[in-house]
C-alpha cells in the first residue's frame, strides 16, 4: 500500500490535514509532520533553517518503502530538499499550490513577484527574531475564502509565527537526484495566497509530469477534502 507524507505550509501544523488524513488512510498509511517551532515541537525560531525541517520530515520517510509526499504552499521547498537527499525513498511529490522552485531559487525570490497575492500586504516580518506572521484579520480572505466558520475558528486558535530563515535559502537541487523523482502539481484556481498566476509560472519554470486543478481557495484540505483526496489518489497512481 502507498505511504503518504503530508507537509503543511506557513503558519500551520499537521493539524490542518485533519480532514484529509482519514480519507487517505482508506488508501494507505499516512503521516503528517509538525515542522519545528509548532505543535508539540517548540523551538527557537531563529535557529530553524531548512536543514532542521528536512531532519524533522525525513523521520516520516521510511527506508524500507517509498513515500508519496503531498506538500502545501511555502514548503514545496522542503519536499524538493527531501527529494534531493533521499530520491530512492520517494515515489513522487505532489505540490499543492506550492513553491515548486527551480534549482538555486528561493521563496524570498519568488514570493514578492506574486502581485495577485493577499499575503505580502498583510504579513509582518521581524528581522531581529527571524519570523513572519500573517495578520489575523486577513486569515479568511487570504487563506480560507471558501472555508466554514468552524474551520476559520480553528485556524485562529492554532496558527503561529513562521521561522523566516528557510524562505531565504536557495535550493540545492541536482538532475541526478531531485531530477529523478516524479512530480505532479495541483492548481488551486481561486487561491488568494499563492495566486493562480504564480502557480502557473512555477509550473512553467519547473515543469512536472502531471497537472490537475481544483476550483478552491488556498486551503482545499478544509473546503474540499473529498475532491482533494480524489485528486491526490489520481496523481499517486502510475
Amino acid at each position: 500500500m502507498t505511504h503518504f507524507l503530508l507537509i503543511h505550509g506557513s503558519w500551520h501544523g499537521a493539524w490542518c490535514w485533519f480532514k484529509v488524513l482519514p480519507r487517505l488512510r482508506a488508501h494507505g498509511s499516512v503521516s503528517a509532520v509538525n515542522l519545528p517551532g509548532r505543535g508539540r515541537d517548540p523551538a527557537l525560531l531563529p535557529t530553524i533553517d531548512l536543514k532542521a525541517m528536512v531532519k524533522a520530515a525525513e523521520a516520516h520517510v521510511p527506508a524500507e518503502r517509498k513515500t508519496t509526499i503531498v506538500v502545501h504552499s511555502r514548503y514545496g521547498i522542503l519536499a524538493s530538499a527531501l527529494s534531493e537527499k533521499h530520491p530512492d525513498r520517494i515515489e513522487r511529490v505532489i505540490y499543492l499550490a506550492s513553491f515548486m522552485l527551480p534549482a538555486g531559487d528561493s521563496v524570498a525570490k519568488w514570493a514578492p513577484t506574486d502581485r495577485d497575492s493577499l499575503i505580502p500586504a498583510n504579513m509582518d516580518l521581524n528581522m531581529t527574531e527571524l519570523w513572519d506572521w500573517l495578520r489575523p484579520e486577513a486569515y479568511r480572505d487570504a487563506l480560507y475564502a471558501d472555508c466554514s466558520d468552524e474551520d476559520v475558528a480553528l485556524a485562529h486558535a492554532l496558527l503561529c509565527r513562521e521561522p523566516l530563515r528557510p524562505a531565504g535559502e536557495a535550493l540545492r537541487l541536482t538532475p541526478e537526484r531531485y531530477g529523478t523523482v516524479p512530480r505532479a502539481y495541483i492548481r488551486l484556481t481561486e487561491d488568494r495566497a499563492v495566486s493562480l498566476n504564480l502557480q502557473d509560472r512555477l509550473i512553467e519554470a519547473s515543469p512536472p509530469e502531471r497537472v490537475e486543478s481544483i476550483a478552491a481557495s488556498h486551503s482545499a484540505y478544509f473546503s474540499q477534502p473529498d475532491k482533494l483526496t480524489e485528486t491526490i489518489m489520481s496523481l499517486a497512481r502510475d
